[in-house]
């Protein structure tokens, strides 16, 4: 991935995802997500070059990226909860987590929206 697509990535998950996250983090999750993209597609790692796939594939990596990094930041947040309440007097609150096959599964839908840009491999 050359640095001008990997600029505009990161550009967009900042925007997606708000000001002040964790560079690395980010680029962790966007090489994850364009990973799995790849293995999802069937392209090969010398086939596979995300400048010049199509506009709509390169988001598809993004709103991926966006997740995973929403994944590994809830996962360090909630230390493995699926969900804390907290009561003082009169006034409660709780919050619930996802869980890791919440975050599998809308990762799923999310490669199951490219299944037309799939790659037929031959058995």
């Amino acid at each position: 991935m050359t640095e001008t697509i990997k600029k505009a990535l990161l550009s967009g998950l900042t925007e997606r995802l708000g000001a002040g996250k964790d560079d690395a983090a980010l680029v962790a999750a966007l090489e994850d997500a364009g990973a799995d993209v790849q293995l999802y597609l069937g392209y090969t790692d010398d086939e596979w070059n995300v400048d010049t796939l199509p506009a709509a594939i390169q988001r598809k990596v993004g709103q991926l990226a966006a997740l995973y990094y929403q994944r590994d930041a809830a996962e360090i947040a909630a230390s493995g909860l699926s969900s804390v309440s907290y009561k003082e007097g009169d006034v409660q609150q709780s919050e619930s987590y996802l869980s890791p096959a919440d975050y599998q599964d809308k990762a799923d839908r999310l490669l199951a929206t490219l299944a037309r840009y799939r790659r037929c491999s031959a058995l």
